[in-house]
Order: structure tokens, then sequence, then C-alpha cells
């Protein structure tokens, strides 16, 4: 169930939003892990965003999973900064990311939770 979510004030074109989300989602299932079945990925391009008192480009990334480990989050900061910069032009001094990993009983899927 792992959740990527990408905000930044860059403007992508719609097609380039679909090769974005594409690549982010199969690349989150292999470093997790998971199938890709289970990935979903948001994008909001094109917002009002701020960073270090600037409108440079700026990105935002959360990254919610169940089981995600403290272990794995530096290589998947590594990952996805690589990934931003490389798609985006943004480079990782101007990227956060957040993670997280829910307790199973607050994620829910198919009117259930996975606790």
């Amino acid at each position: 169930m792992p959740l990527l979510t990408l905000r930044t004030n860059v403007p992508i074109a719609e097609a380039d939003q679909i090769a974005l989300m594409a690549e982010l989602s199969h690349q989150m299932a292999s470093a997790l892990g998971k199938p890709e079945s289970y990935v979903m990925v948001t994008l909001e391009a094109g917002r009002a965003m701020m960073f270090g008192g600037s409108e440079s480009p700026t990105v935002l990334l959360q990254l919610k999973s169940l089981g995600l480990g403290t272990d794995q989050t530096n290589g998947l900061s590594e990952l996805l900064s690589a990934l931003v910069e490389t798609n985006l032009g943004i480079p990782a001094d101007r990227t956060y990311i957040e993670f997280s990993s829910p307790e199973r009983a607050f994620w829910g899927w198919n009117g259930k939770t996975f606790a």
C-alpha cells in the first residue's frame, strides 16, 4: 500500500506527468519490494511553493508505506532525490521528503484495514 505524493512548483505537461508517475510507481515497487499493483502515486505540479525564501524549483515528496523501516529511508531518500533531479531538474538541496509508516489499523483498502 505504498503511497507516494509529489508536489512541486514546476509545471509539468500532462503527457510528462503520466510518464513521471509511471517511473515513480515502478521505482517505488522495486525499492520497497512490493507489487506495483499496490503502489499509488499522486502528482501535483505547478503549485504555489516557496522553500528557503525562494520560489526557485522545489519539491515535497511524501512516502507512506506499511512496514517502512528507518533502515530504508536513507536509500529511499537518495533514490527519490535522484529521480526528481533527473526528471524535473530539481536539486536534492531543494527537495524535502517525509516518510511515514502508519499502523496497519490506520490504513484502509477494499472496505477493510490492513490490521
